[in-house]
């Protein structure tokens, strides 16, 4: 397949199940079974995913990143780290990756965020993505969680205020998440051009979910 040398650029800690590229900024929606793992991969570098999930088997338990910062005891989630959910069950453990930045505690761009901070109405943004991803499983957009997105940088100055920086992911970086229950889940392969997020860019995300060997 296209982008295959990038895909493959680390090793695959066991059996591929599924492989697929999700193109600039469009989005994909998929299940999971309980400790399969889901890989994604930054094909050109400098590229975000924002993730949401749900108990495959009741819809209304969802990812909470609250509770995920606060079980963990960090502002920032690292290798071993769990996903919980809305009722605190882990959800996903994060077990790897070559790239450790991720963005975990704030919302995910939206046409309105975008229309206040930008003076820029109808922008595709990742809430809308999830939104349609999202709408034949019966989900309405205020029903969506916030995201959890590996390769973002946002830092934290002296004086508590953020500012996102342009990702430092290279070419083949990955991140890699288990999951701890069956899981229906969307990810917008993220498509903000009006902040350094994805380096002003958007471009394709890879996607593998394998069995672990």
């Amino acid at each position: 397949m296209a982008n295959e040398s990038v895909m493959r650029c680390y090793p695959i800690p066991g059996t591929i199940l599924k492989e697929w590229v999700i193109p600039a900024k469009e989005y994909s929606v998929f299940t999971i079974r309980q400790k399969q793992t889901l890989r994604f991969v930054d094909i050109e570098g400098k590229q975000v995913p924002d993730l949401v999930c749900f108990n495959e088997r009741d819809l209304t338990e969802h990812l909470n990143m609250g509770n995920s910062l606060l079980l963990n005891k960090r502002r920032e989630l690292r290798q071993g780290n769990v996903l919980y959910s809305v009722t605190c069950n882990p959800m996903m453990t994060i077990v790897g990756y070559s790239n450790e930045e991720s963005y975990a505690y704030g919302p995910m761009c939206s046409e309105e965020l975008n229309r206040i901070r930008y003076g820029v109405p109808g922008t595709r943004n990742c809430r809308d993505n999830f939104a349609m991803a999202l709408a034949s499983h019966g989900f309405n957009p205020r029903q969506i969680p916030n995201a959890f997105v590996p390769f973002m940088r946002v830092e934290v100055e002296s004086d508590g205020s953020m500012e996102i920086k342009e990702p430092t992911s290279r070419p083949g970086d990955f991140y890699d998440l288990r999951a701890e229950m069956d899981l229906l889940v969307a990810v917008s392969n993220c498509p903000q051009e009006r902040n350094p997020c994805n380096g002003f860019k958007p471009t394709p995300m890879g996607m593998i979910i394998y069995e672990p060997g």
